[in-house]
Formats: structure tokens, C-alpha cells, sequence
């Protein structure tokens, strides 16, 4: 073997360190869970760092954190759309199809228009003020069936025991999270600020689902978004969805405790 090649492995190696964080590469891609029968809660912010009044539904999402039903009753993430990267300052974790997702809530009649932040529960806007912050926990939920997913590798594959009358145009929805996103805004309406995110979604990927009375699902995990290298907590989130109403749902934490500063 030459000394260059020797070199070259040895710089790849290298690189491979710096751009996966330090629990990154066993947990990354060892993970199982499974959820219960009743419904969740699925709830999506559709957020930006150029608006001015975002931040303060950031920091509502971030108190999950502390909320015990977290990934059992409770699966928080953060969409961050594009339209406001034209006035003053590019949101580094915008991307154009979590506006279009937004889009899609729109076109669906999800929601009645597209601003931010906006909330969406279980495929459904909510307006704070008009309606209590969240369903109360308590209330009486839908027994839909269990989820169970699988990543080993870049692979994963998922299966759901459906309770539900029909299973016609299930998808699965698999994203990765980042929490404690710093961020120092230069521009725009939060310029001068530090903000920092949690439950930021990374990456999102769906797949159509096998019909069956256990509906199965299988794939490749995408590349570990350049992003991931800044979060201090990483988690991945499925959820099975139909007609884009969020149905069930598992996900966790990629780690036990947050990285250290």
C-alpha cells in the first residue's frame, strides 16, 4: 500500500470524526422503540428565526423537554420554513419542503391560512388564546394501533398493527431532531439575538406503507444532516399518518444525557 493511500484513509478517518458528534455514530443508527394504542399528540410549529414573534413559541416548544409524557403522549417538532429568508436573514435550518408541507396543511384544509409561528396538533391548526394551549393529557384517546420501528445501519423498517376501519394511503414519516440549536442572528427582526431551538427538525423523509392488517415499511436512513454537528441532543421521530392526519407515533432521545458544553 502506497504512503498515499495510507494518507488518504487516514484523513478520511479523520473527517469522519469532526462531522459526527461524539455519540452520533453508535446511536445514530441503533434504535428501537414501540409505542402504545391510543393516539398522541403530534405537534408541529412551523416557525422561523426571521420572524420576531417566533421566539417566544420556541421556547414554549422547548418546555417538552420536561413534560414526562414526552415521546409517549407528547412529539414536538420544530418545521422551519423559507418564505421568511428573503427579508433580512436565512434561517440555517429552513428548508423549502417544510414550507411545503405547510402548503399542504393549507391544501388539505388543515389550516385556514399560512403564517408563523404556527401550530398544527394531529394534523389540525391551533390557535392558543382561542383554544387551551394543548388537549388536556387526560382526554379520552383513540385506540389506533402500535407502531414499531427499527433502525440497524443505514436500514430501517417499521410495522403498524392497525385498529383502524381503513388502511388505504398510510404513509410513514421518519425525521431526525436537534436540540439545543444556537443560533446568533445577524439580520432581520431577531437580529442581535441568541436563540436557541430545540426539537429542530433536521431531516424528514416519508414512505408509503404495505397494505396489510399489519402495515409494513422499510427503507435507507438519509446522510446525517451537516446541522446535526451543532445540536447538544439528537432524537429520531416516526409517526404514521393518513390523509395528512397524524395517527401514532414513537421516537426518543439518541442519548442518555445532553453533551456537555
Amino acid at each position: 500500500m502506497s504512503s498515499k493511500v495510507t494518507f488518504l484513509h487516514i484523513l478520511a478517518l479523520i473527517l469522519s470524526l469532526l462531522i459526527l458528534p461524539a455519540f452520533a455514530v453508535q446511536t445514530l443508527t441503533q434504535f428501537h422503540k414501540r409505542s402504545g394504542e391510543q393516539q398522541p399528540l403530534v405537534v408541529e410549529l412551523f416557525t422561523s428565526q426571521g420572524c420576531s414573534s417566533c421566539p417566544p413559541m420556541d421556547r414554549w416548544l422547548s418546555g417538552f423537554k420536561q413534560e414526562t409524557g414526552l415521546w409517549q403522549y407528547y412529539f414536538p417538532l420544530a418545521f422551519h420554513v423559507t418564505y421568511w429568508n428573503y427579508l433580512g436573514w436565512r434561517d440555517p435550518f429552513a428548508k423549502r419542503a417544510f414550507s411545503q408541507r405547510q402548503y399542504d396543511y393549507l391544501n388539505h384544509k388543515g389550516i385556514s391560512q399560512v403564517y408563523t409561528p404556527q401550530l398544527v396538533i394531529n394534523g389540525r391548526e391551533w390557535r392558543p388564546g382561542r383554544q387551551a394551549l394543548l388537549p388536556d393529557e387526560s382526554d379520552k384517546r383513540a385506540l389506533v394501533g402500535r407502531l414499531s420501528l427499527t433502525i440497524e445501519g443505514q436500514e430501517f423498517t417499521a410495522s403498524f398493527d392497525s385498529r383502524l376501519a381503513s388502511n388505504e394511503g398510510l404513509t410513514l414519516h421518519l425525521a431526525l431532531l436537534g436540540s439545543g440549536m444556537a443560533t446568533q442572528v445577524g439580520r432581520g427582526e431577531n437580529s442581535g439575538k441568541r436563540l436557541v431551538e430545540d426539537f429542530v427538525v433536521l431531516s424528514h423523509e416519508h414512505f408509503r406503507g404495505i397494505d396489510a392488517t399489519q402495515v409494513s415499511f422499510s427503507g435507507t436512513v438519509g446522510a446525517l444532516p451537516g446541522e446535526a454537528r451543532e445540536a447538544k441532543r439528537l432524537a429520531w421521530v416516526a409517526w404514521i399518518e393518513q390523509d395528512y392526519l397524524p395517527l401514532q407515533a414513537v421516537g426518543d432521545w439518541l442519548e442518555n444525557e445532553p453533551i456537555d458544553e
